[in-house]
C-alpha cells in the first residue's frame, strides 16, 4: 500500500498568515453569517469576531485580508467545512503586499516545504519579516527552484542577476519554518528540529529533499561525494537522520582558511566538518535524486551510478593504461573525460598518468603522454583542468600493441 503523503492544509499554517478567498465564495460565507446572525449590516463581523466595527467591516468587502485565526472563526460560526473553504482560498501571505502567493496550491506539501528550509539552511538567507532568497550561480539552479516555488502556487519571484541572490515570497519561508520548528535558518547556527529529523527518519522522500539540497547548494561530486561545513551541530544532525537510509563515511574535520580575493582583510580560519557518502550508496543516490539542476554535477552523479553498475570488477594488469593511450590517440582529453570514458576513478587516471606507489613507469616518465593544455571550468566559479595528449605517437603506438 502506498504510504500516503504528508501535507500541512491552511488550518494548520501559522495562525497570523493573512488569506483572502474567491470573491463568489466570500460573498457565500458574509450572506450566510447574516443569515445567522440577522444583521445585514457589512460590519456584522464584529459580533463574532469581537473587534472594531471598522475592522469587521473591511474583512466583510475584502478591503483587508483576514487572518487564518479570523477565517476560521467564521468558517466555525457559517458550518462550512474546511475542504470547501481551501479550495476557495484565493490568497495567502504575510503583512506585506509582496509576500502574497496568489492561487495557492493548498494544500501544502511537507516535502516541498522541506525543500525550502533545506536550501535556506545551506545556500540561502533567511530574515524575520523581512525577506528570504536562495543563491543560485547557475541559469538551470534559478529555473530549477522557479520549477519547484511553483508549486506553492503563483509565488512573487525576483532574481538579482548581479548577486546570484533569487528572492521569493517571504512566506514560504516563515510557513517551511514554523512547520518544521526550525529555530533559525543561519548558516553557522541551523541545525535540523526534533520535528524534521522525526520526520525524514521516518520518510525517505523527506530525507531526500534534504540530501539533493545538500548536493546542489554544498556538495562536491567528483570521485566521491561529499559536503563541508562550518557548523558541527548541522553535520551531526544530518549524519544523525541520513545514516537511516545511506550508507555515510565518519564525519571528520580539519582547519580552512577563508580567503576574499576582493576583500584580503577579511581572511579567517575556521574549523569544518565533513559528511561523505560510502561508494555503497551512489546506486540509491542517482535513483533518488538525480536528475540534479547543476550540470556537471549531475553528469558526475551519473558517471557515478555508471561505474557502480559497469560490467566489469577490475580490469587486467596493464589494460587500464592502453586504454588510457588508446583514447589519448583518438583526442586529447582532461583526466575527467578519461574516467568518466573508461568507468574509473579521477585517482586512477591520475596514477597511470603521474604515478603512483603501485604504479610504475607512468605514462608521462614513458614520455608518451603529458600536459599539453589547460580548460577552463565553470564550476560554482571558474577552475582550470590540464589537458593531456600524446607526445609520441610511435611510442603510443608500440606500448598499445604490447
Amino acid at each position: 500500500m502506498k504510504k500516503e503523503e504528508l501535507l500541512v492544509h491552511y488550518w494548520q499554517l501559522p495562525k497570523e498568515i493573512f488569506v483572502s478567498l474567491n470573491f463568489g465564495f466570500h460573498n457565500k460565507l458574509c450572506k450566510t453569517i447574516q443569515t445567522k446572525i440577522k444583521d445585514n449590516n457589512k460590519n456584522c463581523f464584529y459580533k463574532i469576531l469581537d473587534c472594531p466595527k471598522w475592522h469587521a467591516q473591511r474583512i466583510f468587502t475584502q478591503f483587508n485580508r483576514m487572518t487564518i485565526t479570523e477565517l476560521e472563526k467564521l468558517r466555525k460560526f457559517a458550518g462550512i467545512d474546511k475542504e470547501e473553504v481551501e479550495q476557495n482560498i484565493e490568497t495567502i501571505g504575510c503583512h506585506e503586499d509582496g509576500t502574497i502567493i496568489q492561487n495557492p496550491i493548498l494544500p501544502f506539501k511537507i516535502k516541498d516545504l522541506t525543500y525550502v528550509a533545506s536550501h535556506l539552511m545551506f545556500d540561502g538567507s533567511y530574515r524575520d519579516k523581512r525577506g528570504c532568497y536562495f543563491y543560485a550561480y547557475e541559469p538551470s539552479l534559478v529555473e530549477y527552484h522557479r520549477e519547484r516555488l511553483s508549486k506553492f502556487g503563483e509565488v512573487p519571484i525576483n532574481f538579482i542577476e548581479g548577486e546570484n541572490q533569487l528572492y521569493f515570497s517571504y512566506t514560504i519561508g516563515f510557513i517551511a519554518k514554523k512547520a518544521l520548528e526550525i529555530e533559525t535558518f543561519k548558516s553557522t547556527k541551523t541545525y535540523l528540529s526534533n520535528k524534521l529529523k522525526k520526520l525524514a527518519k521516518e520518510n525517505k522522500n523527506i530525507a531526500d529533499e534534504i540530501v539533493k539540497a545538500l548536493i546542489i547548494d554544498e556538495g562536491i561530486v567528483e570521485d566521491k561525494i561529499e559536503a563541508e561545513l562550518a557548523n558541527e551541530r548541522l553535520i551531526k544532525s544530518l549524519y544523525d537522520v541520513l545514516n537511516n537510509h545511506y550508507n555515510l563515511t565518519k564525519i571528520t574535520s580539519r582547519t580552512r582558511d577563508i580567503d576574499f580575493k576582493l576583500k584580503p582583510e577579511w581572511k579567517y580560519t575556521c574549523s569544518v566538518w565533513n559528511l561523505g557518502f560510502s561508494a555503497s550508496s551512489f546506486q540509491d543516490l542517482y535513483n533518488s535524486i538525480f536528475p540534479l539542476p547543476i550540470k556537471y554535477k549531475n553528469e558526475n552523479l551519473e558517471f557515478l551510478f555508471k561505474r557502480q553498475t559497469r560490467g566489469f570488477n577490475q580490469r587486467k594488469v596493464g589494460e587500464t593504461r592502453k586504454l588510457i593511450v588508446k583514447s589519448l590517440l583518438g583526442s586529447p582529453k582532461t583526466i575527467d573525460e578519461l574516467a568518466k570514458e573508461l568507468l574509473v576513478k579521477q585517482t586512477t587516471i591520475r596514477a597511470h598518468l603521474k604515478g603512483h606507489q603501485n604504479i610504475k613507469n607512468p605514462l608521462i616518465s614513458l614520455r608518451i603522454v603529458d600536459k599539453i593544455g589547460e580548460k577552463i571550468l565553470r564550476r560554482g566559479g571558474y577552475a582550470k583542468a590540464g589537458i593531456y595528449g600524446i607526445t609520441n605517437m610511435e611510442k603510443a603506438e608500440e606500448f598499445i600493441k604490447e
